[in-house]
């Protein structure tokens, strides 16, 4: 029998967490559950991908810098309450940190029964000067108070939930899922047209908000090192506060015409089929995803051993080199060594394949069943 399931995430911008929550709530209504996606914003390109099977719940809040403001998410665990209160649902999962604190706090007030399973995708060690993450993790007993079970999404997010305090038999790790669907429509989009512009050479690209912790400046050094070596061009995916540093970079290196931001592009199967390697090198990542949406596509890749996932996604270096965190030089050469001696597309494909969205569908509806 059907569950009524929410999803919350606080917005449906290019985020991890609120691109996988849109394809598990898809995921969960084509089984015959009532899902709904409740946000406090659902601009964004995530709101795209939402299956029509899914009812979409925005409260319309407006977005001040990268979230609410203090005032905006008091008014927005109030109306939250409400909507619970008239909702009801059977089962709750919440992303990322600051999400879970508000969705607990909310359960609690409007006195629901709902089994309430938050879902953290960020390691420990990540640091941040934001006040509402920080608030969240000291507020974490009142989210563990009001769990049933907490979801990592990796083995080293699990650990870190541990050590702040979640009981080991009340965490489980589950995996975020690959879409069975990745690629978007057949048609040309501006940005291949520049990077046809670019020259010969292999295409180097990457994927992810452009904030500090993905570390795009040492991708941008390590390129230049590759760069003086042989013909190549890089793309870099994604938007964020740090675009203007980054172009500012990338010409003070002297690669700036052989580096392309376009922007977030909401079609990651044509990101990856111009690439001939993909390159993560974030400082921390709880998982992943774009490693093995590369991977499925095929492409080989190239990532900095960041807890917690790239090493748990490439089996210690089987599918894919690991480099230390901030050290350009060994990014450089691993790069290279990728490109000279690429790993077999089908053994990426295959390994891809371990994190299937029904495979992941399948454990999160275990945990309600």
């Amino acid at each position: 029998m059907g569950k009524r399931v929410v999803f919350h995430t606080a917005s449906l911008r290019g985020g991890g967490a609120e691109r996988v929550f849109t394809l598990m709530a898809n995921a969960l209504a084509a089984r015959g559950h009532e899902v709904t996606l409740f946000t406090w914003n659902a601009e964004g390109p995530n709101a795209q991908l939402l299956s029509p099977a899914v009812q979409l719940v925005s409260l319309d809040m407006p977005i001040v810098g990268e979230g609410y403001g203090k005032p905006g998410t008091l008014r927005g665990i109030a109306r939250s309450v409400a909507f619970f209160g008239r909702h009801r649902p059977d089962v709750v999962f919440a992303a990322p940190e600051f999400a879970n604190l508000a969705m607990a706090i909310a359960l609690i007030g409007a006195a629901s029964r709902a089994r309430f399973f938050p879902s953290f995708h960020a390691a420990a060690s990540l640091p941040s000067n934001d006040f509402g993450a920080k608030l969240a993790i000291a507020m974490s007993a009142l989210v563990r108070l009001r769990a049933e079970r907490a979801i990592a999404v990796s083995q080293g997010v699990g650990r870190d939930l541990v050590a702040r305090g979640f009981p080991s038999e009340r965490v489980v790790v589950i995996n975020n899922p690959l879409s069975g669907a990745i690629a978007g429509k057949d048609e040309t989009h501006d940005w291949q047209t520049a990077l046809a512009g670019m020259g010969d050479g292999p295409v180097v690209a990457t994927a992810g908000r452009l904030v500090a912790v993905k570390d795009h400046l040492t991708l941008l050094e390590a390129f230049a090192q590759l760069r003086a070596e042989r013909a190549a061009r890089l793309v870099i995916f994604g938007d964020g506060p740090l675009e203007g540093a980054l172009r500012a970079k990338a010409d003070a290196l002297g690669i700036g015409a052989s580096v392309l931001l376009p922007g977030y592009v909401n079609d990651p199967s044509a990101c990856y089929k111009a690439a001939d390697l993909f390159v993560l090198s974030s400082t921390s990542e709880g998982f992943g995803n774009v490693l093995i949406e590369a991977m499925a596509e095929g492409v080989p890749v190239v990532s900095t051993d960041a807890p917690h996932g790239p090493k748990e996604i490439l089996a210690d270096g089987r599918y894919g080199p690991l480099v230390p965190v901030g050290d350009a030089g060994a990014l450089a050469l691993a790069m290279a060594s990728a490109l000279d001696a690429p790993l077999d597309a089908q053994t990426l494909r295959n390994r891809a394949a371990d994190f299937g969205i029904d495979i992941i569908t399948d454990r999160y509806e275990a945990l309600f069943a």
